[in-house]
């Protein structure tokens, strides 16, 4: 049966005339939860403040496969069709379908729409009970150290930027969190009634399956501490005085999160927890208590209960792992079952985390950034070897690393960008990227030395050794008159070879007593002369200004 995720439900005030509006008309966004079937339709009814039929809306259903989602977006835009007046309007959400003869409730609830001051503004009243909000543990981006999350409620136009968000503990502070805005309520004529603030406390997470590994040593950890959690908006900037925009408070007992009412899934996080004064009370499992939080609350518009997506505070800690095990480097993955790598991994002492903890970080850094590039095939160029290069000068150091940390067993599972893989793979991914740089500098200096055998070929004595230092595929060869020459019968005739190259040329001047040092742009040509057999009869350097030099510089001295 297709479900509705409450939380997600939101209204705002629309209007035919953005502008210059006339009236107001109900906008609806919501998140559903499959499955759904093809050929169904969403309608959508709404009723006048005095009970009367308004308008019905009919939209195709999206078709959804079990447990995927999307959001849906509801409005009923046409001329004419908008009411000049405020009051609660009631309204249900159906899902039907003429083939099958469906016909699913999804939600049978009310809005209330305040009159603003001016001609013909209003807004959706969506002021949320003091302290009601959302809480939640991130699994779907990190299941094995889950970030605190939580969604409040703002009234007002606030500005994001200047809003700080404070995570305390029974009164202590732990940290700030990062602050966005997740959606907003618009009056009918565009202005900002309030928005839902998203906060992510890095620092603080649910727990750390892979703490045998060092990893995230400082964090805050709920599982660990116990006690009565708040979380607070404030509001100021420099020169200014601070006021709290917003605050919620949580309790963890247990090292588990308290839910006083419903739990949900959420397409964020994964799992949210309902929290608040006005919360339902409940036993944690997500069980409902009818509307939601009384006529004053309108956190899902009159309906919490009817085909309501619903999850468990056990769903919220699936993913986390007992502490016996994570010694044994268990993470998320095997978290529901035990796997031959983890009945292998070793309990390790603190002072072997730290040194596993130092061999991975070095490991990750050196996979990230060399791994894929090693792979490339030839031919390399000169960036890419400077790259194998500087691989190579890393190994001495991992090496060390690694042979601090040969007594851990390849079974014990260490985190890897994000992902927990068993020690043994990250061994053999290392211990390939070496070899892969020595193999690319190999095969380039074997490549140069093909590329360049038939010069060497023809060259002999004092030519060769000028070749060495000048090879071909690095220099510009010329003879007498500056006329270029490249294959090596052109390079073993020529009686004279130049190299051009650029020229700082010291200069200075003296401006009103004050003496002013600088360089000119200046070129060199040097120059060897050689007999029939290669042998070196002379060698000579040319200097002058300008940006290039003149075609007799290519000629030996008078």
């Amino acid at each position: 049966m297709t479900s509705v995720i409450k939380h997600s439900l939101r209204a705002v005030a629309g209007s035919f005339g953005s502008y210059h509006p006339a009236g107001w008309h109900p906008k609806l966004s919501l998140t559903l939860l499959g499955p759904s079937s093809p050929g169904r339709e969403l309608v959508w009814t709404v009723a006048r403040p005095d009970g009367s039929p308004w308008f019905e809306h009919r939209v195709p259903a999206p078709v959804l496969d079990d447990r995927e989602h999307t959001t849906v977006e509801l409005e009923r835009w046409q001329e004419g069709g908008d009411l000049d007046e405020a009051g609660t309007v009631e309204f249900t959400l159906r899902l039907v379908s003429v083939f099958d003869g469906a016909d699913e409730l999804l939600h049978d609830g009310r809005l209330t729409v305040l009159a603003l001051p001016g001609e013909h503004r209003y807004a959706v009243d969506n002021a949320r009970a003091p302290g009601l909000g959302l809480v939640a543990l991130d699994t779907a981006d990190e299941p094995d150290a889950p970030r605190l999350g939580v969604r409040m409620f703002v009234a007002g136009d606030v500005e994001v930027w200047r809003l700080e968000a404070h995570c305390l503990l029974d009164g202590v502070r732990l940290g700030t969190g990062s602050v966005e805005t997740a959606d907003t309520a618009t009056a009918n004529d565009g202005q900002i009634m309030g928005q839902t603030i998203a906060i992510t406390f890095d620092g603080v997470r649910g727990w750390n399956n892979l703490s045998a590994s060092g990893w995230g040593g400082d964090w805050h950890l709920l599982d660990q501490h116990d006690g009565r959690y708040r979380v607070m908006l404030v509001s100021g900037s420099a020169g200014s005085r601070s006021a709290v925009a917003g605050e919620i408070g949580f309790e963890v007992r247990n090292g588990r999160i308290v839910a006083p009412g419903r739990v949900e899934p959420d397409v964020g996080f994964g799992v949210a927890i309902v929290v608040g004064e006005g919360a339902s009370a409940g036993d944690g499992a997500g069980d409902s208590a009818g509307e939601c939080y009384g006529d004053a609350a309108v956190e899902c518009y009159g309906d919490a209960v009817t085909a309501s997506a619903t999850a468990s505070i056990d769903d919220a800690y699936a993913c986390r792992v007992e502490p016996g095990r994570r010694a044994a480097g268990v993470g998320a993955e095997g978290a529901s079952a035990e796997g031959a790598s983890a009945q292998g991994a070793m309990v390790l002492d603190d002072e072997t985390e730290a040194r596993l903890g130092a061999f991975v970080d070095r490991a990750e850094r050196l996979l990230q950034t060399w791994e894929v590039e090693l792979a490339a095939p030839p031919p390399y160029d000169f960036g890419q070897m400077l790259a194998a290069e500087a691989v190579g000068r890393e190994r001495a150091g991992c090496d060390e690393l690694a042979a601090a940390v040969s007594g851990v067993d390849d079974s014990h599972r260490v985190l890897l960008a994000g992902e927990t893989i068993e020690l043994g793979d990250l061994r053999k991914r290392i211990a390939a990227l070496f070899p892969a740089a020595e193999a690319r500098i190999s095969s380039s200096t074997e490549a140069e030395a093909d590329e360049l055998a038939p010069f060497r070929a023809l060259l002999a004595g004092g030519k060769l050794a000028v070749f060495d230092d000048h090879p071909a595929d690095s220099f510009v060869y010329t003879t007498t008159d500056r006329h270029i020459i490249e294959t090596p019968e052109e390079l073993a005739a020529a009686e004279y070879w130049f190299f051009e190259g650029p020229l700082d040329v010291p200069s200075s001047a003296r401006v009103e007593g004050i003496e002013i040092t600088g360089s000119i742009q200046g070129w060199r040509v040097l120059g060897w002369h050689f007999d029939t057999s290669g042998a070196v009869l002379d060698e000579f350097e040319t200097q002058g200004l300008g940006p290039g030099a003149p075609k007799s510089a290519f000629r030996p001295p008078a």
